[in-house]
């Protein structure tokens, strides 16, 4: 019923200025009426949306939220997250693959458990109730939501996003992203969390790794292990890959993609003695000096033979609010270098080779 209000308040308008200006007037006072409405219908939506959060409505908060989105760019940001600390902090490639191969599962997981609206109700129920310690907040703005949080809410990219900045509690730390977006009602269906929000649980659950081990992982080489073999041989990467092709897709919220990418081509050529069918690795960005801008865990299961080359297009989901993803978008072309360190390899013969350090 969020569109009851709006609706009623621009056919009293458009009447009352049709009845009493002339036409000329009456159709610019008219349109004007309807984007003052355009504006303030989902401004009405968000707080309805937070009033029901704070009473634990789960009917009220269900239909103002497109779960499948939420839930969908909630994961998104989960896993990169997660690789982002892990590939930072160094760890071996035997608890990078554990971390790489659960994290989904467990993000999964936890998404379509709390993300729910009963789970989202409790959640903020619990947090309101803890911080007021059972008593009202008595902060004025009704039913205890504090606006004086609200830093920024108007438009993002097109009339049918609307983009509401929230800050956070926690001081020098960058503030909760709300997108809502228009598809017939306003709808919640784009959280985007601060990276400290798990950071630093991340980073705590990591271990540090040595000195010795990040400069062999920014070298470019590693001891290799076969499984066919107990033998550890030193090996040269089997690979020469470079950057063709840095660039940026927007989102196109009328097409139903609300997504932000960096995209990226390149080309990777075997320079090895045998076929490869899958592999995995590092791929790290860098700037002319070999300064880490960003660097993330990389799987490719397409097949490279040995002498020839495959050409290979990424992209990596655009967080506004992460420094790498900022640092990486901004970067030139021509000032931007690759590395790229493999851990596992799957040849055609069935065999694998993995690295140690």
């Amino acid at each position: 019923m969020d569109w009851l209000i709006p609706t009623i308040f621009c056919a009293v308008v458009a009447l009352i200025v049709f009845a009493h200006f002339k036409r000329n007037t009456a159709i610019f006072l008219s349109l004007l009426s309807f984007a003052l409405c355009w504006i303030a219908w989902p401004c009405h939506v968000a707080y309805n949306l937070a009033v029901a959060l704070k009473d634990g409505n789960a009917s009220a908060i269900e239909s103002r939220v497109d779960w499948e989105h939420l839930r969908q760019g909630l994961r998104a940001d989960l896993n990169a997250m997660v690789l982002q600390n892990v590939s930072r902090t160094g760890s071996s490639p035997s608890a990078s693959g554990l971390v790489a191969a659960l994290a989904p599962a467990i993000i999964n997981q936890m998404i379509d458990g709390y993300i729910t609206p009963q789970g989202m109700a409790n959640l903020v129920g619990q947090k309101t109730r803890a911080r007021a310690g059972g008593a009202t907040t008595g902060d004025g703005n009704g039913e205890g939501f504090d606006l004086s949080r609200v830093q920024h809410a108007f438009f993002d990219g097109g009339p049918f996003t609307f983009k509401v900045q929230l800050r956070n509690e926690k001081p020098n730390e960058e503030p909760f992203v709300i997108l809502f977006h228009w598809d017939g009602s306003w709808r919640l269906n784009r959280l985007v969390l601060p990276k400290s929000a798990f950071g630093n649980t991340l980073d705590k659950k990591s271990p540090p790794s040595s000195p010795g081990a990040a400069s062999n992982r920014i070298a470019g080489t590693a001891p290799v292990a076969s499984n066919s073999t107990s033998v550890s041989s030193q090996i040269q990467s089997p690979f020469r890959v470079s950057l063709t092709r840095k660039g940026f897709k927007n989102s196109d919220p009328t097409n139903r993609d609300f997504e932000d990418d960096i995209t990226f081509s390149l080309v990777i050529e075997n320079i090895g003695q045998r076929n490869i069918r899958a592999f995995d690795g590092t791929l790290t960005f860098t700037d002319l000096l070999d300064n880490e801008i960003y660097s993330s865990l990389l799987a490719i299961n397409e097949p490279v033979a040995a002498g020839t080359t495959l050409v290979w297009n990424g992209r990596l989901k655009y967080n506004q609010f992460m420094d790498a993803h900022q640092r990486l978008r901004s970067a030139s072309f021509e000032n931007l270098k690759i590395k790229f360190i493999p851990r596992k390899l799957l040849f055609a013969d069935g065999s694998m080779e993995q690295i140690t350090r």
